[in-house]
């Protein structure tokens, strides 16, 4: 299967300098291995399929071809070694503190402003700095409570962080059903491999919404904004909603009173305690950023 297989310069992940397979993919290599080349494409025509069935896709605008997309998928899975990946997680914990860190210097003291770390206009001209922000406190601190960060290998195989998306990152629900159609495609695979699970994600994401509530007596009220059907995460939205066993809303069906945000139900109004929105900022409230924004909720 992969006798034709090259990495053209980049950092091979299953192969060293030396062609050999390297330890943490040989169970892998030999697994896949053994599977004809026909057969290996119908197990991934069935995971393409289980997408489809399932409607794991998300939307391409300004495309003649469609807008509905099954997400990229790679059937072969990248491997990585325990060792390695706490080494990342040490790594992507300490950098997601300094970022919230960063924001609250930026929005109170400025403190890396002052002692010139970073120019002032690097802050002041940026596109989504909001200086009426400035002084104001959020809930623990916190204010980047998923962050996206996009992990690339150097020629050496060293990790480098591309970009972080601390706003509105999208993909873990992708994640989940990747994992899900490959053991329907190749049972066993991952318990041959001992790779550690990933389904606790919904539960931990409602755990940080509980963390981050104000004080109140009894569960929390959490809700999932989303811009709605037409989004290109839509399908995340509602997945993760569901998950979380929260209820997934849009802008017209929250209102805010008393500076309290409701939500309309069948049963009247129900204070809604935390958040999770997947909207960006500037469509948040027309009544402070886009005015021509029917997303959010005024006030």
């Amino acid at each position: 299967m992969f006798d034709a297989y090259e990495a053209n310069g980049f950092f091979d992940e299953m192969f060293d300098e030396t062609g050999a397979v390297r330890p943490h993919y040989r169970t892998l290599l030999n697994r896949f291995s053994g599977y004809p080349t026909e057969d290996f494409e119908a197990r991934r025509a069935s995971c393409d399929q289980h997408f489809l069935r399932q409607g794991v896709t998300f939307n391409v605008y300004h495309d003649d071809r469609g807008t509905e997309r099954i997400f990229p998928f790679d059937p072969v899975p990248r491997v990585i070694p325990s060792d390695e990946w706490e080494h990342l997680e040490a790594g992507l914990t300490q950098r997601i503190i300094a970022l919230n860190l960063f924001l609250h210097d930026i929005y109170h003291e400025q403190h890396i402003l002052r002692d010139g770390i970073i120019p002032r206009f690097y802050i002041e001209e940026a596109k989504h700095y909001r200086p009426e922000f400035r002084g104001m406190n959020v809930p623990k601190d916190i204010y980047i409570h998923i962050c996206g960060s996009d992990l690339i290998r150097g020629a050496d195989g060293t990790y480098f962080v591309l970009e972080d998306n601390g706003r509105c990152p999208s993909g873990a629900s992708y994640l989940l059903e990747n994992r899900n159609a490959l053991k329907r495609a190749f049972p066993g695979l991952f318990e041959s491999l001992g790779v550690r699970p990933v389904d606790s994600y919904p539960r931990e994401l409602l755990n940080m919404l509980h963390y981050v509530s104000p004080h109140r007596e009894g569960e929390p009220v959490c809700v999932l904004l989303t811009p709605g059907c037409y989004n290109s995460a839509y399908f995340e939205h509602c997945y993760l909603a569901r998950e979380m066993g929260i209820e997934i809303v849009e802008g017209r069906d929250l209102v805010v009173m008393d500076d309290f945000v409701y939500m309309r139900t069948t049963k009247g109004l129900v204070r809604v305690d935390v958040i999770y929105r997947r909207i960006d900022d500037d469509f948040l409230d027309p009544t402070v950023f886009r005015k021509d924004s029917v997303l959010g909720v005024p006030g």
